[in-house]
């Protein structure tokens, strides 16, 4: 009786445990799908704790067990696992479809779902209540729950794998062992004991919800590390945001001093090709001080665009069209031929249509510079939930890493000099700014590099 207390206690005590510490992580502001539904988890270990110290109660004193306290405790025991198969469900679902996938559900799918499952309890708990067990409670719920929650867990540690290897670890270890649960909990009757060793189905219940506690808990981690990133990623954008700001000041009074003498400089080359008879070596030596020329102005023309104000106002703006567009503008390009558009259903966006014009020619621009006719460029756009996405992915050379977090950087360029004056993505990122969105870079699996900007969907479309 004593290791059956001890045995029941650790077993209660492991969900109830791990109800806690998943309600004591502040997940709130996270941005990952499981942060959304881990609640359900949570719920069901409190709950399942709760039931198991109930069940051994009833061992202890066995003039309880009437069948108000079996109906209760059948309740109790389809409840918990209500709401472990929901979170099952849903966190396949996130992991298969992404993070936002719930969201674009729709609730008429959802009302189903919950009500088949209260259905599946009901008829489950009257079966069980004539027979004083609660073998179809188990086989029904506990069983399909477990399961899905074990392999919802081990296929989601692909997704926070970015954070951590180890984290992902923890994940398919938790997701493991529930699983071991499933089978243990759902298929094999309470009273059945291991032959052989002659061991009661009991330990190892208590041993996988220790486990599953255990690795459940250091996967919970991720949280920490995701709320690190964001801090390190908000306090990098705004260090960016301050020094595009001086740079535009400084970049606006350089551009506005250059202008003049360039100005000057242009005209007095029109007066002089007028008084001097025009030679081959003179025609060359003219025609190389306009392209100089020519450059300088370009450059001082990007300056003060990077540096002036944007009140423009923002209309109703369809994205698929603008990207359309600028393929055509691209037109002349000799490696035109390799961008291929994705273009999804995707709502209007409220924005500057030239604007955004300017972002993208600048982007595919850059793309096509670091490609070969081998290569190609691919221009998608989605809609992930809230957001509007479009995502360019080139196969060329790519950035270097230690390059990558320079890339918003006026003036900073890996082109060749005299190729590029290193203000277009500088440009490009002011621009997404304004339109309340936001751009990344990062380098391709296939080599080439990764550009996703993101657009707030208008309010009436949420």
């Amino acid at each position: 009786m004593v290791w059956n207390f001890i045995l029941y206690l650790l077993y209660g005590l492991s969900f109830f445990t791990l109800g806690i510490a998943i309600l004591s992580r502040e997940t709130k502001l996270s941005e990952l799908g499981i942060a959304k539904i881990i609640w359900l988890l949570a719920v069901f270990g409190i709950i399942h704790g709760f039931h198991e110290w109930v069940e051994f109660s009833a061992q202890l004193n066995p003039e309880i067990k009437t069948p108000a306290f079996f109906l209760f405790r059948l309740i109790a025991v389809s409840t918990s696992f209500l709401f472990l198969f929901y979170f099952g469900l849903f966190l396949n679902i996130i992991t298969i479809y992404g993070d936002k996938s719930l969201q674009t559900i729709p609730k008429t799918i959802k009302a189903f779902v919950g009500f088949f499952a209260l259905v599946l309890i009901f008829i489950a708990i009257y079966l069980d209540f004539e027979t004083d067990k609660d073998l179809n409670v188990r086989h029904w719920v506990a069983f399909p729950g477990g399961l899905l929650s074990g392999i919802g867990l081990i296929m989601y540690s692909r997704t926070v794998r970015t954070f951590s290897s180890k984290v992902a670890g923890n994940f398919i270890l938790a997701g493991s062992f529930m699983i071991c649960y499933a089978i243990i909990s759902g298929l094999v009757p309470s009273d059945a004991v291991l032959p052989i060793v002659d061991v009661p189905i009991i330990l190892f219940r208590g041993g996988s919800a220790f486990l599953i506690m255990f690795y459940t808990i250091r996967a919970l981690s991720v949280f920490s590390l995701e709320q690190n990133r964001i801090i390190n990623d908000k306090l990098l954008r705004f260090s960016q945001s301050e020094k595009l700001t001086s740079m535009g000041i400084l970049a606006a009074g350089i551009a506005h001093e250059i202008n003049n003498p360039l100005a000057n400089v242009s005209l007095n080359l029109e007066l002089l090709k007028d008084m001097v008879e025009p030679t081959e070596r003179i025609s060359k030596k003219m025609d190389a001080i306009e392209r100089n020329v020519s450059r300088a102005s370009r450059i001082a023309k990007e300056l003060l665009h990077f540096s002036r104000e944007k009140e423009t106002d923002l209309v109703d703006t369809d994205i698929n069209q603008v990207l359309q567009s600028t393929k055509n503008l691209l037109k002349n390009q000799v490696l035109h031929s390799i961008i291929s558009l994705q273009l999804g259903s995707i709502p209007l966006i409220k924005g500057i249509p030239w604007k955004l014009e300017e972002v993208f020619i600048n982007i595919l621009m850059n793309s096509l510079d670091a490609c070969e006719e081998q290569d190609h460029v691919e221009v998608e756009t989605l809609r992930d939930g809230a957001v509007i996405m479009v995502v360019i992915t080139d196969t060329g050379h790519g950035i270097r890493e230690d390059s990558i977090h320079q890339v918003f950087d006026p003036f900073f360029t890996t082109k060749e000099i005299g190729k590029g004056t290193g203000l277009g993505l500088s440009v490009c990122y002011n621009i997404i700014k304004q339109h309340n969105g936001e751009i990344s870079l990062m380098s391709s699996d296939l080599g080439g590099t990764i550009v996703t900007i993101t657009f707030p969907v208008p309010k009436d479309d949420v």
